[in-house]
């Protein structure tokens, strides 16, 4: 019998030149340039939709300040379409305002520290 591993994506603000556990995740780097007023009236209610969604869509894994460790990224289950789909209208917007972004794939992300129907949150020593 073959197992089949799940496939993790990530989407991520930088170059490829930035240690992915260095590099933002792209609903905070959108979110930080909202509040940084640096979108236009039409991007920033974009944006405001966009993170509106991802808070009442996607879980948010239960751990304090304390307890989440710094290593430790969140990776979307390839099976979460949905959610994989908003990340990539995040991305437009962010491309649009000359941030780039990366989407990195994996089998191993880690020591998974959380789990829901969309996402793992892990802990990686790689990166």
């Amino acid at each position: 019998m073959i197992t089949l591993k799940t496939t993790y994506l990530r989407f991520v603000f930088g170059t490829n030149r930035g240690a992915p556990r260095e590099q933002l995740g792209i609903i905070a780097s959108l979110a930080y340039l909202k509040d940084a007023d640096q979108l236009s009236e039409g991007d920033r209610a974009r944006a405001e939709e966009l993170l509106l969604w991802f808070e009442s869509q996607l879980p948010c894994p239960p751990f304090s300040g304390r307890k989440y460790p710094q290593e430790a990224v969140s990776w979307f289950k390839a099976s979460a379409v949905t959610m994989i789909a908003k990340a990539r209208e995040v991305a437009v917007l962010l491309e649009e305002y000359d941030h780039p972004v990366r989407m990195l794939r994996t089998q191993q992300p880690g020591m998974i520290l959380y789990e829901d129907d969309f996402q793992v949150i892990a802990k990686s020593r790689h990166f």
